[in-house]
């Protein structure tokens, strides 16, 4: 029953802390408001939509070969027309 009693009082201290702070209309990592720059600069993913417009997601460079794309958890041949 203790455990209970201070589970209930770590969750109302917690619940406090995020009404106190409160989220802004943006998003926020670490107090610092993220802009577009960030997430279209410093993307882990390259974002490739194919010839039937599917959405492909690879890690790091894409190469003229066999590429792991991420969506799909599948090798991909990649080619340009």
């Amino acid at each position: 029953m203790k455990i209970l009693k201070l589970l209930v009082q770590v969750m109302g201290l917690i619940l406090f802390i995020n009404i106190l702070t409160g989220c802004s209309h943006g998003w926020r990592a670490g107090g610092i408001q993220l802009t577009p720059q960030d997430t279209v600069i410093n993307t882990v993913f390259i974002e490739v939509m194919g010839t039937d417009s599917v959405l492909h997601y690879y890690h790091g460079k894409v190469y003229h070969q066999s590429n792991w794309c991420w969506k799909h958890h599948e090798l991909e041949d990649i080619s340009v027309k």
